[in-house]
């Protein structure tokens, strides 16, 4: 198979959670070597029993793991090394001066009580590439706050919009304006010969897809969002509920050649018209009928019956739709991995598609510590003695 689009390119990363890990999987999904740095005395936060689908996995080292974990850290190398050891300092300046790029998402000032921060690493690497992802940016006054995707869901308005606070959403929209960024950074890094330091906020990053939500009540002053459910201008929109359980479809009926199609095929000409007016008073009526039509049917059955009546109408997906649609299926989109710990589960495969060199997950995930004599011997050419030292010290972690 052909090599990745960033194949040579060396990343350590630090990244935590969703967004930190998922920035390092996209670019080891194109290639990259992705050292993950993970000490044995804080592993991952992912690895913990909430994020389990049931009973967490124990490694052989005793540290646990999850599917949610092993999902976001495929394709990467699993480095335990402490950097609240001060052995270890000199050994990661050591890996950064191989590294072409440094993630992290720490909170406060980790990397600065360690002598890590981006600028004490130029000094091992003058071409380095960081990318720091946060909440709220690394500078400003808000720099030091502390922030999850449902905290800054509700700080860009999207909680109000959407009734919930969504958990994860504004991690994977950072993660990929992060990985996007630091290719961009490495470019510029290898040409020219110059460092490069990325600085992604999840309120930034989330800005410009919500353009849209903002607009009205910028300029207008109103709501930005209709009833739950409705669309804007529509005739009739909404979901309805199908025969079986949890089986729902969505349909908008956009003009009145729409509003005459679903009158014909629910048999209901007589709420057929041309006139928006009239539409709107027959709404409550054929509303009704369309309820009890979509009962008598299951949600694939109606949106195919619909869609072929030229109506705008698709099922709402349950996850294990999803997970079944044929669409995913015939591009490859589920692949089956095989972690140790865990066994095989299907994951989600890299979204991008290159002609010539294909993403894809280029090592099962990792255990604890599984590549700390690999990652060490074959960056840095160390010797058995050093490593000997170095577990000493509590310093690495050898899976």
């Amino acid at each position: 198979m052909s090599e990745g689009a960033l194949a040579g390119v060396k990343v350590l990363t630090f990244g935590a959670f969703v967004a930190g890990n998922t920035s390092g999987k996209l670019l080891a999904d194109m290639g990259a070597d992705v050292v993950k740095i993970e000490p044995y005395g804080r592993p991952e936060v992912l690895r913990t029993p909430t994020y389990a689908i049931g009973p967490a996995a124990t490694e052989p080292s005793g540290a646990p793991s999850t599917v949610m974990y092993a999902a976001l850290v495929r394709g990467a190398r699993s480095l335990s090394i402490d950097l609240a050891v001060p052995d270890a300092r000199p050994v990661f300046h050591r890996l950064v001066a191989e590294a072409d790029i440094v993630i992290e998402n720490f909170g406060g000032e980790v990397l600065q009580q360690w002598g890590c921060a981006y600028e004490d690493l130029l000094a091992h690497n003058p071409t380095l590439v960081m990318l720091s992802l946060s909440g709220y940016g690394r500078s400003g006054p808000r720099a030091g706050y502390l922030a999850y995707a449902s905290t800054i869901c509700s700080y860009i308005g999207l909680t109000a919009a959407w009734g919930y606070s969504h958990g994860t959403l504004t991690d994977y929209v950072t993660a990929v304006s992060g990985a996007l960024a630091t290719v961009s950074a490495l470019r510029r890094a290898r040409s020219e010969g110059k460092p490069c330091y990325v600085d992604v906020a999840q309120i930034d990053a989330m800005a410009p897809l919500l353009a849209g939500l903002y607009l009205e009540p910028l300029n207008n002053g109103a709501e930005p969002l209709a009833a739950a459910n409705h669309v804007r201008g529509s005739w009739l929109s909404g979901v309805w509920q199908c025969r079986g359980y949890e089986q729902w479809i969505a349909l908008d009926i956009e003009d009145d050649s729409d509003w005459a199609a679903l009158c014909t095929l629910l048999d209901r000409a007589d709420l057929a018209t041309p006139d928006r007016d009239r539409a709107e008073e027959h709404e409550p009526a054929l509303s009704a009928e369309l309820a009890r039509w979509a009962m008598a049917h299951s949600s694939y059955t109606a949106v195919h019956v619909m869609q072929k009546a030229g109506l705008a109408a698709v099922v709402v997906q349950s996850p294990e739709d999803i997970w079944r649609d044929a669409q995913l299926r015939v591009r490859g989109f589920p692949e089956v991995v095989d972690q140790p710990d865990l066994g095989p589960v299907t994951y989600p495969r890299s979204a991008q598609r290159w002609s010539k060199t294909p993403g894809r997950s280029r090592h099962a995930p990792p255990r604890l510590g599984q590549h700390t004599r690999e990652v060490l011997t074959g960056w840095l050419g160390m010797t058995e003695e050093e490593l000997s030292r170095l577990r000493g010290a509590g310093a690495i972690f050898e899976a």
